[in-house]
């Protein structure tokens, strides 16, 4: 047994090192990309600088579990690989946690390795979360460990599991706070067990503590706002209504999506990009199924959190991922009811590689879009090192350029509507990307300001349509 756990830890550990490898040098892909990934940076290095000099980081919007781990793990290497490899190790050890949960919950254990790896490790969205720097990875690492030891409570009335649970889920809250919802069902479940339970009641205490340790980093740092994220503008906005729409104008512009929310809510059990085969499994794990209260509880779980996101006047994909470990899970029965059968030993590996082939293809075709705006944001930031130490405005890609250390007075675009415009600032801005989202706001609103009463030099053409311009006063000539 001992040797099987060596060996497993030695094998997670060269495939980490492998995809590491793989993503920073061959695809030449720091995990970074968009505005989020640049944020956990930046404050990644803020509370590694505070832990050296007492330098007061500021504050942070979002939770904070993921940049403390980063800040802690940038002592041993950069920053920016800390978080990347935060992320692809908690790909790896999400997958083998699915895996003991599937053991837990089903009693046909064929093809488990094969069936979390081409639809988990290889889900096209899955993958590049993975290995990108941002927090969703590791908050649903610590979301399938806290359903696995609270499956192992629920069966076997083990209480250290019920520790664990306690300090996964909290975890999973703290790294992102959307995963409250998914857990929420199962974490009454276990409440209600552990008052059933009359033998466990004397830990309340010790739990109660557990909780107030985990959560003091936040009331530490965010002393001041601690619930601000409460206030958030997705929260506030929240309704029934946003189910039936598939297109949204908010804060952050006008968003126009091809399905209406409650169907986008639920696309990870039939989107390519997460499970292509998933609603085929549907009907075959309905009768495959015995339907366990475990089993109902995860299909609660993932239902909340859908409806949840079905409320948000909002899209994106990535936040599906919270809650697509437990379609894995539920759905196995499904898929082992349908690989069985093909009884034939080579029918089944036939289908293996092509279930592989397709996953690796959508996998090229989902990660191809990140890596071509990590390389735009690496040339432009290159490009622009000679202009620095003046005005910036801009917008979309200034955040990347102060995660990449370039000096400038940044004047975001979209903050505020500037009336007036200094002489000889830059503006680095794309003429065109930007009219159908943002118009009527800020960003737009200023161009126009700028292009109607104001010259601009063409300082330097920029890759995929950016332009770096001089702000000239019309009172001066170009």
């Amino acid at each position: 047994m001992f040797k099987q756990k060596t060996l497993l830890i030695v094998l997670n550990f060269i495939s980490i090192l492998i995809i590491l490898i793989l993503i920073r040098f061959i695809f030449k892909f720091d995990g970074l990309y968009g505005q989020d990934s640049y944020e956990y940076l930046r404050y990644t290095i803020a509370l590694k600088n505070y832990y050296q000099t007492c330098i007061n980081p500021g504050d942070y919007f979002w939770p904070l579990y993921y940049p403390i781990l980063g800040s802690l793990l940038s002592f041993f290497v950069k920053s920016d690989v800390a978080l990347q490899l935060i992320s692809i190790t908690s790909l790896i050890i999400t997958s083998l946690y699915i895996s003991k949960t599937i053991v837990l919950l089903n009693e046909n254990k064929k093809h488990i390795p094969f069936y979390v790896f081409a639809f988990f490790c290889l889900s096209p969205i899955v993958f590049k979360i993975g290995v990108s720097s941002m927090s969703d990875m590791l908050s649903t690492l610590f979301i399938i460990l806290f359903f696995y030891n609270g499956l192992v409570y629920s069966k076997k009335n083990k209480v250290s599991n019920l520790y664990y649970a306690l300090i996964f889920g909290i975890s999973a809250i703290m790294t992102r706070y959307a995963a409250f919802v998914v857990i929420s069902p199962f974490g009454l479940y276990l409440i209600y067990l552990f008052i059933k339970r009359k033998e466990n009641l004397k830990h309340v205490f010790v739990f109660i503590f557990i909780v107030c340790l985990l959560f003091l980093p936040h009331l530490i740092i965010r002393q001041n706002n601690s619930t601000e994220f409460l206030n958030h503008n997705w929260l506030k906005d929240w309704s029934v209504t946003n189910f039936y729409k598939n297109s949204f104008t908010t804060a952050d512009g006008t968003s126009y999506n091809l399905l209406p929310n409650i169907l986008y809510a639920f696309s990870s059990v039939y989107h390519p990009l997460y499970f292509l085969f998933g609603v085929a499994f549907i009907p075959f794990f309905i009768k495959a199924n015995k339907f366990s209260i475990e089993v109902k509880i995860l299909i609660l779980s993932v239902s909340a959190y859908s409806f949840f996101l079905a409320g948000i006047p909002f899209q994106n994909n990535r936040f599906l991922l919270l809650s697509f470990p437990l379609i894995i899970i539920i759905l196995f029965s499904g898929f082992n009811f349908v690989f069985d059968k093909f009884s034939n030993i080579s029918v089944q590996k036939v289908a293996m590689f092509i279930v592989i082939t397709i996953q690796l293809i959508l996998c090229y075709f989902s990660l191809k879009p990140i890596l071509e705006r990590n390389h735009l944001e690496r040339e432009i930031a290159y490009k622009l090192e000679n202009y620095q130490n003046k005005t910036l405005y801009s917008f979309d890609l200034d955040i990347a350029l102060q995660g990449r250390g370039l000096n400038f007075d940044y004047k975001n675009l979209w903050i505020e509507e500037y009336r007036t415009f200094p002489n000889d600032a830059f503006i680095l801005f794309h003429p065109t990307k930007f009219e159908k989202q943002w118009k009527d706001k800020n960003p737009i609103i200023n161009w126009n300001n700028l292009i109607n009463n104001y010259n601009l030099k063409v300082v330097h053409n920029l890759p995929e349509g950016w332009v770096l311009y001089k702000i000239i006063s019309k009172k001066q000539s170009i």
